[in-house]
Parts: structure tokens; sequence; C-alpha cells
């Protein structure tokens, strides 16, 4: 009887042990998968989708947009449309009694559309907050120099509107700041470095212009995904 009664003692304590450990390996895997799903989401980043620009320069000013592709949370690419004056540095405006302004001796209004393909990286991830995002790029830029002749009004001239055709490169500096999930606001300092081969265009009377690169501050708005 003593047998027995030690025999059912030892099976009801190992049942009991197994069911403990059957209960703190389901607890365990629940907190896993928990803590797995949380890591998940405090990793989850938000990433530019596409942007409008605002351009500034010493060319002049003007608008454009862009659109990301991310490879990782590191390396993005983008392609990017710009419209934007351009002029001989050495052009001045005068006003005349009238009011009226205008620049002397100018034989051809110009305006530059470069198509800008690059790489974006970004610097210092793991040692800054996520909302301040310091990045670099390069990349090519294929442009189109178009020019109108100055002595016809402005819309009037765009029927003889003619263009010459490039390609430069560029690389550049900035920081992206995250507002909230949905948007975020960027500054780039980037140089061009855009030359015509061949012959110029004649801003000026007599004075052509094949050089239109130099630095620009692009201002963005960016749509996040």
């Amino acid at each position: 009887m003593r047998k027995k009664q030690v025999s059912i003692a030892l099976l009801f304590l190992i049942s009991s042990f197994s069911f403990s450990q059957s209960l703190t390996e389901l607890n365990f895997s629940k907190d896993y998968n928990l803590n797995k799903t949380n890591l998940f989401q405090q990793k989850k980043e938000y990433q530019n989708n596409w942007s409008i620009n605002v351009v500034f320069s010493d060319n002049g000013f003007g608008a454009g947009a862009t659109i990301f592709k991310q490879f990782s949370p590191y390396v993005s690419s983008f392609a990017g449309l710009f419209l934007s004056g351009a002029k001989d540095d050495r052009e001045f405006e005068v006003i005349d009694y009238f009011g009226n302004t205008y620049t002397p001796y100018k034989v051809n209004r110009m305006f530059m559309i470069p198509l800008n393909i690059g790489l974006q990286l970004r610097l210092f991830r793991e040692d800054v907050t996520d909302d301040l995002r310091p990045i670099v790029n390069i990349g090519v830029a294929p442009t189109a120099i178009i020019y109108t002749p100055y002595e016809e009004s402005f819309l009037a001239s765009f029927g003889k509107a003619r263009a010459k055709y490039t390609v430069g490169a560029f690389a550049g500096i900035g920081l992206d700041y995250l507002t909230n999930k949905k948007s975020s606001v960027s500054l780039n300092v980037r140089y061009y470095y855009t030359q015509l081969f061949g012959k110029g265009i004649e801003s000026l009377e007599s004075k052509e212009k094949k050089y239109f690169g130099g630095l620009y501050f692009v201002f963005s708005y960016n749509f996040m995904k």
C-alpha cells in the first residue's frame, strides 16, 4: 500500500512540474512574440516618398518636384525636375523715368530645366534622433537651357524659343526634419557643375554664357510613407 501511495505522489509531482514548465514556455513564447512585435514597431522608420521643391541660386529661383526610392535605412535614390531662371553675372537692372525695369544690352532671357538623378546617404543614423536626419547626395543632371529673345514680350517670346542641351553633375549636403509621420521639411545645399559644350548663349550683346553651375539652395516639403 505504501509503495502505491509513493508512486501516486511521484506521478503527481511529475505532472505538476510538466504542467508548470508548459505554462512557463507558453508565457515565454507570448512575451517573445510581444517583444518582437514591439521591436518591429519601434524600428519602423518613415521615409521620403516624394517632395515639392523651391530652388534659389545666383542664376535665379525656381520650383520643382522629386520622387524617392528607398534601398535601405541609409541609402535611397531620387529623381527630380527643376525649372529655374538663369542669367549672366554681368547683368544689372535699370529703372526708367516711368518706373519700368529693364536690363541694358540684354539679348536673351534664359531658363534652366535640369533632370536631377542621384543617390542620397543618411548620416549618423544611430547617433542622432530620428527627427533630424543629416544627408549627403550626389548625382548627374542632364539639363536643357531654353532661351527666348529679350526684345519680345515675355509670353510672346516663347514662340521663338530655342534650346541647348548638356549634362552636368552635382554634390550636396543637407538636413531633413520630420514634422510628423506624414511629412518633413528639408534644406539641401548643392554645388552644380553645368557647362555648355561648344558655343554658348548670348545673354548680353557680344557676351556668351557657357557656365550655368554654382551653389543651389533647395528647400523641400516631403511627403512620407
